[in-house]
């Protein structure tokens, strides 16, 4: 049995699992690597199924598109050993088009390096490591699709410490393009509407929708927040921005559908 399962979950971005495991090449010394892939599937559903198939005491979360420094390996191994959840820095990596900087401010700029080790429940899944045995004790919130929001803060209260570390670096690759990004922040907004929906009443659901407009520029200004205050980028940042923002109403829009749908079933 191995001590460590890498699950690399694939979004169809060309070439990308290949290069994502070259990186890993030469630093997985005995780990499982679990590739899921599969046409039209969600992250999260991907990061389900190579959990659940996962068999070391250590589950590590990344996608193809990610490029794992080349002391990954080695650093999500010292860290689990005192610390039960970890994530890490993602930081952008070489060729990176327009779409792809859009696609970087929008999902990653709060875990943009600089930053200092701390405990923080909104770690990202796209760069993380947990104890299997905490996600077999959540199985019942990830049944449907490993929501990373959802388990990390069922772990917080429960009193389980998960830490953000800047030396477990991953670097991102380019995306598979526009609008390949727009619909999974559709999707993803979607889900997480319906998520937040289902412990919602009516009232709060028809404010979900109505307050939809807003929700891209509150996103746009938060991520500006986590640029500017890193001091990194700002010129990346005002190219990409006009994509940013149609990311970020991908998202609002998605989320107002899925508190439709709640309505809908209620």
């Amino acid at each position: 049995m191995a001590d460590l399962s890498i699950v690399v979950a694939s979004n169809g971005t060309p070439g990308s699992v290949e290069a994502c495991l070259a990186a890993l090449e030469g630093q997985v010394d005995g780990a499982q690597v679990i590739v899921q892939e599969r046409p039209g599937a969600l992250v999260p559903e991907l990061w389900r199924d190579g959990i659940d198939a996962a068999t070391g005491a250590i589950v590590a979360l990344t996608i193809s598109p990610m490029r794992p420094a080349a002391d990954w390996v080695a650093r999500i191994r010292e860290r689990l050993v005192a610390d039960d959840v970890v994530a890490g820095a993602i930081d952008p990596g070489e060729g990176l088009r327009v779409v792809d900087w859009a696609e970087y401010f929008c999902r990653y700029a709060r875990d943009m390096r600089p930053f200092e080790r701390c405990e923080n429940p909104e770690i990202p899944g796209d760069n993380c490591a947990y104890r299997r045995e905490l996600l077999v004790r959540t199985r019942e919130l990830w049944r449907d699709g490993f929501w990373e929001p959802e388990v990390n803060r069922a772990l917080s209260r429960d009193g389980v410490r998960l830490w953000h570390d800047p030396e477990v670096v991953v670097f991102q690759g380019r995306s598979a393009g526009f609008g390949a990004f727009f619909r999974q922040r559709l999707e993803h907004g979607r889900a997480y509407g319906r998520q937040r929906g289902a412990r919602f009443g009516t009232g709060r659901n028809v404010a979900g929708v109505g307050l939809a407009v807003v929700v891209p520029f509150v996103l746009l200004v938060r991520t500006a927040g986590e640029v500017f205050s890193r001091g990194r980028f700002r010129r990346r940042f005002a190219v990409a921005l006009p994509a940013l923002l149609a990311f970020d109403a991908a998202w609002a829009a998605g989320e107002a559908m899925g508190h439709m749908d709640t309505l809908r079933r209620g």
